[in-house]
């Protein structure tokens, strides 16, 4: 369930989508900081009133945006084993974060600094549209008896992405193919293998 839906969508699914296509399309031009309620109204052609019928505050706005969004999207990967899959997935994030999304995200990520609000409520928004995903990996691996029933993955969910991202963000280094099986290889099975024992 998003965030709008709790505190009441309106009845105009299109009009929602005005909205958030409004507030990326302008997150994009100012940033998180600059943008206003007023300018996503004025994009958008609705009124402000008519904006925090759906959504509370810029935080919520944005948030919803994201998540309705294509970064927050994930194709469906299945090569057949763990590694095969990872390694796929990796590359697809880092495919992502490389584009024009990953600009946007990355200016999400530093507002978050100074906004707790947002850095919650995007967390939730950005980590539900890949759930489902990984949740397919991970199943497909524990049946086929590459990792316990009860292994751990949240670790790994946190690991991948703060290496990715401090690559290509902080370091600036690439994160090539030899790199990502690098990473699967070296740390990810590793730490999911020494979960089995």
């Amino acid at each position: 369930m998003s965030i709008a839906t709790l505190i009441g969508r309106p009845r105009s699914p299109s009009r929602n989508v005005a909205i958030e296509s409004a507030a990326i399309e302008l997150l994009r031009e100012v940033g998180y900081e600059r943008l206003s309620i007023e300018a996503v109204a004025q994009r958008a052609h609705v009124s402000k009133s008519t904006i925090y019928r759906r959504w509370r505050n810029k935080a919520e706005l944005i948030a919803d945006a994201v998540h309705h969004y294509a970064v927050c999207k994930m194709p469906s990967i299945d090569t057949g084993s763990l590694r095969g899959d990872l390694i796929e997935v990796i590359k697809e994030k880092v495919r992502t974060m490389q584009s024009e999304d990953g600009q946007l995200f990355a200016g999400l990520m530093a507002a978050t600094k100074t906004d707790s609000d947002l850095a919650d409520l995007l967390l939730s928004s950005m980590s539900d549209g890949v759930s489902s995903v990984h949740q397919a990996i991970f199943n497909r691996a524990k049946v086929r008896g590459e990792i316990s029933s009860i292994a751990n993955v949240e670790t790994i969910l946190e690991i991948t992405p703060a290496v990715i991202t401090f690559r290509l963000f902080m370091s600036r280094q690439n994160v090539d193919q030899k790199f990502i099986e690098h990473l699967v290889d070296n740390v990810l099975l590793p730490i999911l293998h020494h979960q089995n024992k």
